[in-house]
């Protein structure tokens, strides 16, 4: 008879992985520790950045986490780590207001140190179940029947080619890559663009790109969409198949 321990360890796929920590010990703590052997992690950590990277070669690594007093070295670890590896990222940083600046730099969540070890926990199996419903392979994502392949730059729908401009495979590649989340206009742009612009001007291109994207995933014709539109918020690639009727993100999607 299975634990229901072993029962949430293979909803979000993490049996026989491991979490390699990069961490202080001012930030880490052995709760926090206890925390991520508790979703089913090995827990394995390291010394410097370039250690962190090795580990993730000797083994299946389903989460790096990142705790450094430095916020600078923090974000550009989070830069480095994002550019090499695209294994799950969490940042445990010493001051809330640190937690801005690591996300956007690639982070896939940030909490602070203080954070509760069954919070931490609760978040962490939160991230591996979004990263286990995106499969990546020989530089492709996978989401339900779409297919982007970043090395190709080309995008298939249900094997079918889909003609994408640069800038709309751009854009679907950073929503792909975030997959489960909101990424609101201005971060998508800059990140598709790597130039910042304006809220209203990012509203406005974003808007005109992502309706167009929308129009040839066929999403006005699906009851199930891709891309979807979150009022206020901003857009989302979907990676589920329908959504829950509690869904709290149901009453700010937007039907065009």
């Amino acid at each position: 008879m299975t634990t229901s321990v072993e029962t949430a360890q293979k909803s979000i796929g993490v049996v026989g992985k491991t979490a390699c920590v990069l961490a202080e010990a001012e930030l880490w703590s052995s709760e926090l520790t206890a925390a991520l052997q508790e979703t089913g992690l090995r827990v394995v950590t390291s010394k410097e950045l370039n250690q962190l990277f090795d580990l993730t070669k000797e083994q299946p690594v389903a989460l790096l986490v990142l705790a450094q007093r430095n916020a600078a070295f923090s974000v550009r670890a989070c830069r480095v780590i994002r550019e090499l590896e695209h294994v799950s990222l969490i940042a445990v940083m010493e001051n809330e207001a640190d937690l801005i600046a690591v996300l956007d730099a690639g982070a896939d969540d940030a909490v602070v140190a203080r954070v509760e070890p069954a919070v931490l926990a609760a978040r962490v199996r939160a991230l591996l179940r979004r990263a286990s419903a995106v499969t990546r392979s020989h530089g492709s994502i996978v989401i339900r029947e779409l297919t982007i392949d970043l090395e190709t730059y080309s995008v298939s729908l249900a094997d079918e080619p889909v003609p994408l401009t640069p800038t709309e495979f751009r854009l679907l590649a950073v929503l792909a890559q975030q997959a489960g989340r909101v990424v609101d206009p201005r971060a998508l742009l800059s990140a598709a663009h790597q130039h910042d612009y304006s809220d209203r001007d990012a509203q406005n291109l974003v808007k005109v790109h992502i309706a167009n994207l929308r129009r040839k995933l066929n999403d006005s014709r699906s009851p199930n969409p891709y891309i979807l539109c979150v009022r206020g918020f901003g857009y989302m690639l979907e990676r589920r198949y329908t959504l829950r009727e509690d869904d709290p993100l149901s009453e700010f999607i937007e039907s065009d």
